[in-house]
């Protein structure tokens, strides 16, 4: 086994990631540790599947085509911004996405049981679609820069979804680089 860090992900729009990868400008403080996300690293997690053998990615890939193929494209937009775990402990800043709409709903535990009977061991929090932009390591003014962050306007965007990616993560000292795997296509069923 050649084990690889793995993640299935919903790709965002180019002009989306740009706006996103701006929005921290006004919060960017020197003294301040957060890793901001580059815009090419900027998306929405499906699932993060940890150490996956590279051997049966192609053989896994037809069963997830098939399964995401079967629905049909959807919307999405942005939300409000948030944090994870809580306020109090700041560790993930994020923009949050919605509507959580049927196609979505219905995809997420039909992923998750068809990962889980493929081996992997999943996240069981429940599913929260959001846009992970910074991760906190300290902040020197917290009160006032959780409670600016919180009631920061984000701009209404809404976009397509129409595939899912599977993408490699290869962890470096100048931050995560991403390398796509497979491209499922929502509705045609179809897998590049």
């Amino acid at each position: 086994m050649t084990p690889i860090r793995t993640f299935l992900a919903i790709p965002l729009p180019a002009s989306l990631r740009d706006y996103l990868s701006k929005f921290p400008a006004q919060y960017i403080n020197p003294q301040d540790k957060i890793n901001w996300v580059k815009p090419e690293n900027i998306h929405i997690t499906l699932n993060y599947l940890g150490d996956t053998d590279s051997e049966v990615i192609e053989e896994q890939a037809k069963g997830l085509s098939e399964l995401i193929g079967k629905y049909m494209p959807f919307e999405l937009g942005t939300l409000d911004t948030g944090i994870f775990p809580h306020a109090n402990d700041p560790r993930v800043l994020w923009v949050g996405s919605a509507p959580y709409n049927d196609s979505l709903g219905l995809l997420i535990p039909e992923l998750n049981d068809h990962l889980k009977q493929l081996g992997y061991q999943l996240d069981n929090r429940k599913f929260q679609p959001h846009i992970t932009i910074g991760r906190v390591k300290t902040i020197s003014r917290k009160s006032t820069f959780i409670h600016d962050f919180l009631s920061s306007e984000v701009r209404d965007s809404s976009f397509l979804v129409d595939e899912i990616k599977w993408y490699k993560s290869t962890l470096t000292q100048q931050g995560a680089i991403y390398e796509e795997l497979k491209i499922f296509k929502l509705k045609t069923g179809g897998q590049s």
